[in-house]
C-alpha cells in the first residue's frame, strides 16, 4: 500500500517536471518527502525503472530518464497511432456525459492561456485527450496510452506559440474534436484528433530540430 503511493506520487512528480529530467534520486530525500520508509521508496522505484522514467546505474545512483528528442517524438507518434481511433470508438459509444466534461476543459484552456499557467494547461490538455481514450472503453488502447509517458512530453514544451494567439485558440483546436463528436460523427472525430495531434508532432519536431523520420539516424550514428 505504502509502495502504490509512493510510486503514484513519484510518478506524478516526474510527469510534472517537480523531478526533472536527469537528476539524481537521493533516497534519504524522497523517503523524507514522500513520508516513507526506504523498502516502499526502493519498490516504487524498480517499477518506475521497469517503465523507463528512472535509471539506476550500477555501483552509482538512481537517476530520471531523460528523454531524448527521439523518445519525445516516438510519444508523439504513438499519440498519433491512438488518439485518432479513441476518438473514433468514443464518439460510436455515444457518451452523451462526455461533451460537458471536454466542453469544460476546453473553456479552463482559454483561462491558462489568458493566465500564461502553462503547467495548468499541459494538465487540462492531457486530461482532455485522456478523457477520450476512455471513453473509447478499449481496455488495451487505455493501457497503452498509459505507457507511452505523455505528460512526459510536455516539459520539453515552451507554448512559445502560443504567445503571439488569441487566448482561446488552444481550445479552439480541441473543439473540433468536440463538435465531430457531439454531432456522433466516428470519422470525424478520427480526423480532426489525427489534424490536431499532427500540428503538435510537427510543432514538436520544429522545437528539437529533427523530424521523426531521422531519429532512428541519429540514435545510430549516436551508439
Amino acid at each position: 500500500m505504502l509502495s502504490e503511493k509512493a510510486y503514484k506520487k513519484l510518478k506524478a512528480m516526474i510527469y510534472m517536471g517537480r523531478l526533472a529530467p536527469g537528476q539524481r534520486l537521493v533516497e534519504r530525500d524522497l523517503s523524507r518527502t514522500l513520508s516513507v520508509s526506504r523498502i516502499p521508496l526502493r519498490e516504487s522505484l524498480v517499477r518506475l525503472e521497469s517503465e523507463g522514467l528512472v535509471r539506476s546505474i550500477p555501483n552509482s545512483a538512481t537517476y530520471v530518464e531523460d528523454f531524448s528528442p527521439a523518445d519525445i517524438l516516438e510519444i508523439y507518434s504513438m499519440r498519433l497511432v491512438l488518439e485518432p481511433l479513441a476518438a473514433r470508438l468514443a464518439t460510436l459509444r455515444h457518451q452523451h456525459s462526455l461533451l460537458p466534461k471536454l466542453n469544460r476543459l476546453c473553456e479552463m484552456m482559454t483561462v491558462h492561456t489568458k493566465n500564461e499557467d502553462w503547467d495548468s494547461l499541459k494538465r487540462t490538455d492531457f486530461e482532455f485527450h485522456h478523457l477520450i481514450v476512455e471513453a473509447s472503453e478499449h481496455s488495451l488502447l487505455i493501457r497503452c496510452y498509459d505507457n507511452c509517458h505523455i505528460l512526459v512530453t510536455g516539459i520539453r514544451d515552451t507554448f512559445a506559440h502560443l504567445k503571439s494567439l488569441s487566448p482561446d485558440s488552444t481550445a479552439a483546436q480541441h473543439k473540433l474534436i468536440v463538435d465531430a463528436i457531439g454531432k456522433w460523427d466516428a470519422r470525424a472525430a478520427e480526423e480532426s484528433s489525427r489534424d490536431h495531434v499532427m500540428v503538435a508532432l510537427c510543432r514538436m519536431e520544429e522545437h528539437l530540430g529533427v523530424r521523426l523520420e531521422q531519429t532512428t539516424h541519429i540514435e545510430k550514428a549516436a551508439g
